[in-house]
């Protein structure tokens, strides 16, 4: 007798399925908010090259302090990547003007300041990944990717072959293990390397789940099971965006998309 055909003899949907439907709805929360969180870990806020010795400007405003160490864009924005090698105190009598002939551009040469009014912080502000070393900062969702793509190929042959819920549980305890290890990173390439290992356990999460669900109902009950998992990813999304709004400092906000993963470990043991 197949399976399938033990479910109708039983019923085929009744309370037990829907709790293993709500059970494996939990992880299904929390993948959006992992799969997107790269919006809000890497935001790059405004940002100007920092300006050395800026006590010797005390009599002259923030703004007239810019005005003479950075480079305006053509629509009257300070340059995010270049500042004067020498101040240019004339701007102060005219903005308009061109800069000294015997003046030229150079990038930051002491860093960079940034406006945290949105952001206490994210990895841009945490390791300077802006100007030249932006690219790092998208290399970190690439590196994440790798790691789901990576995690298909092994989670699909292990949940086969080792059976879905102990590699559910294993892919969920991976995740918790590695995101924290991201929130504590204390460098770029530590950060790279456990974003990828976090990447390859969630993909087992999302690959397990959906076909766990339908596993445990009836034929006629499979589209419901495919349609609830699908509206708790949506919640899952909306989520993410209230957790951003009030955790603005990358570390917690790593630490809060990634708790979650401890109640789908405690429901599925």
């Amino acid at each position: 007798m197949k399976f399938e055909d033990l479910l109708l003899e039983i019923g085929g949907f009744g309370r037990f399925q829907l709790l293993i439907l709500f059970i494996l709805c939990l992880p299904r929360i929390n993948l959006p908010m992992h799969f997107l969180l790269h919006n809000f870990l890497a935001a790059t806020p405004s940002h100007h090259c920092a300006i050395p010795h800026q006590e010797a400007f005390v009599n002259l405003t923030t703004e007239e302090v810019l005005l003479i160490n950075i480079p305006r864009e053509p629509d009257g924005t300070f340059r995010s990547c270049e500042m004067f090698s020498q101040p240019q105190f004339h701007l102060l009598l005219n903005s308009s003007l061109q800069p000294e002939n015997n003046s030229v551009t150079q990038h930051c040469q002491h860093g960079w300041v940034y406006d945290h009014s949105q952001f206490t912080s994210t990895i841009s502000t945490q390791w300077d990944l802006v100007c030249e070393h932006r690219g790092l900062n998208q290399a970190t969702a690439t590196f994440f990717f790798i790691g789901v793509t990576m995690g298909a190929v092994v989670f699909g042959y292990l949940s086969d072959r080792f059976g879905r819920k102990a590699m559910l549980l294993l892919s969920l305890v991976c995740s918790v293990v590695f995101g924290m290890l991201s929130a504590a990173s204390i460098s770029y390439s530590m950060l790279a390397i456990t974003r990828t290992l976090t990447g390859v356990a969630l993909s087992g999460v999302s690959l397990i789940v959906l076909p766990l669900g339908m596993e445990w109902v009836d034929i006629q009950h499979r589209t419901f099971s495919g349609i609830l998992t699908s509206i708790f990813w949506s919640i899952g999304n909306m989520l993410l965006a209230m957790v951003a709004y009030l955790v603005r400092e990358w570390h917690w906000l790593l630490v809060a998309v990634t708790g979650p993963c401890l109640l789908s470990i405690l429901g599925l043991w």
